[in-house]
């Protein structure tokens, strides 16, 4: 009986550090840093060109048409392979996400995360804020 009680015990303990600990882990294996209109301009200034660094407006074509942060790749949020087309990116790269006020972003960095990007940057405040902080757009 107390062998069998301890063959139980060792087998638990396997089973937690083979399928618990490792998808514990993983949860906290993306990088979120939200940053300000400023802060998201001086990152698209640091990183240009720099093929690690991606922008992404995951605002829909119409908003992305009337202007957009340079270098930006549409993904709408709203499009049925938005996933899909995430899932294709480099998550070792570096992304700085925004929409128009920082809502639909906000509701995005849980894709993310289940994703496992590596590090993500969130213009929380959006492209309103970007404009009227004097910053321009690409149209």
């Amino acid at each position: 009986m107390k062998r069998n009680f301890i063959t139980y015990a060792i087998t638990i303990i396997i089973l937690y550090f083979w399928f618990v600990l490792p998808s514990l882990s993983s949860q906290d294996s993306t990088h979120i840093l939200t940053v300000s209109a400023k802060e998201a301009a001086d990152l698209i200034d640091k990183y240009n060109g720099d093929s690690g660094f991606a922008v992404l407006d995951i605002r829909t074509p119409g908003e992305f048409q009337s202007g957009h942060l340079p270098g930006a790749i549409l993904i709408d949020l709203y499009s049925q392979t938005f996933v899909d087309q995430l899932s294709r990116l480099d998550k070792e790269k570096a992304f700085l996400i925004y929409c128009r006020t920082g809502n639909r972003s906000t509701k995005s960095l849980e894709i993310f995360k289940k994703l496992k990007f590596q590090k993500v940057y969130h213009m929380s405040t959006g492209i309103r804020a970007w404009q009227s902080e004097g910053f321009g757009v690409v149209k």
